[in-house]
């Protein structure tokens, strides 16, 4: 049973196979985004694979009103359109392969040799946003390492983030904590998380969230 768990752990490398859905509980947030009238950015990381394959990784694929999304980029979507903020989609230079083998091996490369790929993303008017959602599936345990090459690019000084994420049952996986360490002259306001699965039924809950948070009404 234990070369079983092992084995499914590894098949589910980019979800982060876990059984603790909650590690960051103890990280600083924020209840409510302070302030009002606020300019708004949804910045997003996602890698749907093109040849469909990706249904066992944080980089499933969602459709939802007969639109194919990466998980993440839907998630992205539904918060835009709450919110009106403006969207960008954080991308490298050099594209990640299209079949999950190589993606997983080159992220697990990356990981491990603290790689932060260059990213071709520009964001126009980024210092003009006060409020920042950031949002990431979870690879190899962490957040990918274009989100390290994302936080090395922009400062976020004064300014409120809230992520958002998806992932293979290992909850925010520590990211909130590495995020607040990277950024530690921004304010922290308590993020959506949810498995890959549920993804394509959480436009309520991203919602309720979003109310709850006081970003929308």
């Amino acid at each position: 049973m234990l070369f079983l768990a092992a084995l499914a752990c590894a098949t589910m490398a980019l979800g982060a196979c876990s059984d603790n859905d909650d590690n960051d509980a103890a990280s600083a947030t924020e209840d409510v985004v302070p302030g009002t009238n606020h300019k708004v950015l949804i910045a997003y990381f996602s890698e749907p694979l093109p040849d469909g394959t990706d249904a066992n990784t944080s980089a499933s694929r969602v459709v939802a009103g007969n639109r194919l999304y990466g998980s993440v980029e839907y998630m992205a979507t539904v918060i835009g359109k709450a919110t009106g903020g403006d969207m960008v989609r954080i991308q490298t230079e050099t594209p990640y392969p299209g079949n999950f083998d190589d993606l997983a091996a080159q992220a697990d490369n990356e990981r491990q040799n603290g790689i932060h790929p260059t990213l071709s993303t520009s964001i126009e008017g980024f210092d003009n946003y006060d409020v920042v959602f950031v949002g990431y599936p979870i690879w190899w345990y962490q957040m990918p390492m274009p989100m390290y090459s994302f936080f090395d690019r922009y400062d976020f000084s004064g300014k409120t983030i809230i992520p958002f994420s998806s992932h293979g049952g290992s909850g925010w996986s520590g990211t909130i904590a590495d995020i607040a360490g990277l950024e530690p002259e921004a304010t922290m306001v308590d993020g959506f998380s949810t498995s890959r699965s549920n993804v394509a039924s959480s436009a309520g809950e991203i919602r309720n969230w979003l109310r709850d948070i006081n970003i929308i009404e």
